[in-house]
Parts: C-alpha cells; sequence; structure tokens
C-alpha cells in the first residue's frame, strides 16, 4: 500500500519542526538581558554570550581588550543562574531548566515519529504501513512533542522589565506549532478513515451477473478503504 500524501506531509512538518527545535535550542539568543551596570548579554539554554553595552564602549576606549564586547561565549548547563536585572535567580533557573527539560523531551518524540514513519517504509515485519498502531504511535509522539513544547514555553510568560525575548525563542514557538500541526493532520485522517469504515455498506450489482443467460467473464470487485 503507498504511503498516504497526508502522512507524507505530516512527518515532513514535523521534521521541520524538530530542525527548527534544534536550533532554538543550541543558539544563544533565547533572552536579551540587560544588567545592572547597563552591558547586555543574550543568553540560551546551552550558551551565554555578551552583546555589548556602554561598558563594553568604554572598555574598549580605554584600551582594555579582552573585555566587554571582546569576551568569549560561556556554556550553560543544568542549574544556572544567569538573571539579568530586577529578575530573581531562582525563577530564571526555573525557566530555563524546565525549557531544557521540554526541549529534550520534544526532540526525542519528534526523532522517535520519524523513526517509527522509516520503519514502516522498510515494510518489517513487526512493523508495517498496514499495522493499526503505526500512523496512531507517530500521532501520539508528535503531539507529546507539542504539549511538552507548550508547558516549557509557557514558564517564560513572566520575565524581568528588562529582559526581551529574543528569536530563538520565537524558532521555538514556530517548531511548536509545526508540531501541534503535524500531530492534526495524522488524527484527522486516522479519523476520516475511521468514519469511512463505520459507513453503511453499500452493494453493487452488476447486469452482468444480474442476468441469467449472459457470460460471466469477469468479476467486479470493489476494494475497501479499511
Amino acid at each position: 500500500m503507498a504511503v498516504q500524501r497526508l502522512v507524507v506531509a505530516a512527518v515532513a512538518v514535523a521534521l521541520l519542526s524538530l530542525v527548527l527545535n534544534n536550533v532554538a535550542a543550541f543558539t544563544p539568543s533565547w533572552v536579551l538581558q540587560a544588567l545592572e551596570d547597563g552591558r547586555k548579554r543574550s543568553v540560551g539554554l546551552w550558551k551565554m554570550c555578551p552583546t555589548g553595552g556602554e561598558r563594553g564602549r568604554d572598555d574598549l576606549q580605554a584600551g582594555r581588550k579582552g573585555q566587554g564586547t571582546h569576551r568569549q561565549c560561556e556554556s550553560l548547563g543544568w542549574g544556572s543562574e544567569y538573571a539579568g536585572y530586577q529578575e530573581s535567580r531562582s525563577t530564571v533557573k526555573l525557566q530555563f531548566d524546565m525549557m531544557r527539560a521540554c526541549n529534550l523531551m520534544a526532540t526525542v518524540a519528534l526523532t522517535a515519529g520519524q523513526l517509527i514513519f522509516l520503519l514502516g517504509l522498510m515494510e518489517l515485519p513487526f512493523i508495517s504501513q498496514e499495522s493499526q498502531w503505526w500512523e496512531e504511535a507517530i500521532a501520539a509522539l508528535f503531539q507529546l512533542a507539542s504539549f511538552v513544547l507548550v508547558i516549557g514555553l509557557v514558564t517564560f510568560y513572566r520575565i524581568g522589565p528588562y529582559t526581551h525575548l529574543s528569536y530563538s525563542c520565537y524558532l521555538d514557538i514556530a517548531a511548536c506549532l509545526l508540531a501541534t500541526m503535524a500531530a492534526a493532520m495524522l488524527i484527522w485522517n486516522i479519523l476520516h478513515r475511521r468514519d469511512d469504515c463505520l459507513a453503511p455498506r453499500v452493494i453493487i450489482i452488476s447486469r452482468s451477473l444480474a442476468s441469467p443467460f449472459h457470460p460471466r467473464l469477469d468479476n467486479d470487485y470493489v476494494e475497501s478503504p479499511c
């Protein structure tokens, strides 16, 4: 049985969601924080980079090279507490730890959905496109990715007055929307196919079969969508 176009389209949308989710995770531009001394820094899930500011320009004019804007990015990990001006360290720690966990869970779910789709194309004995759970498992994994991304993004509804969301956060919002779209496409396809199976059967009698004196050379077959 050929793979339906809607399933292929949903998997392609989920693949784009997976790419955007990983780009958002490894770019240091989740939030743009302002510090007490006027400097600014860009903080991501796993990396933090200074973006310069008034103090950076003063240091550059004073000949203090290697500081200010010339500082290299720093790696972040679980439990990092890099808060901006008038931000709570515990709140920032909770937000980024939650988002890291949700990002990893979404990556695993989207990757598992892609692998199940590829295994179905290989027509293995234990998993195939005709399996009842094949498409449902892919839809469930894509929906799980969307759900956990929503949980992680909701934690950033409250940020400091001098902190702004940056493009990495918006990339993850797009990844969440694409994962939701992929899951919705598969769920709609599953429900539509079940509606076809539950529809009343129609029996069509051919004229050649109804005529007792007509030679019955060929039989007519009707393929069921189920």
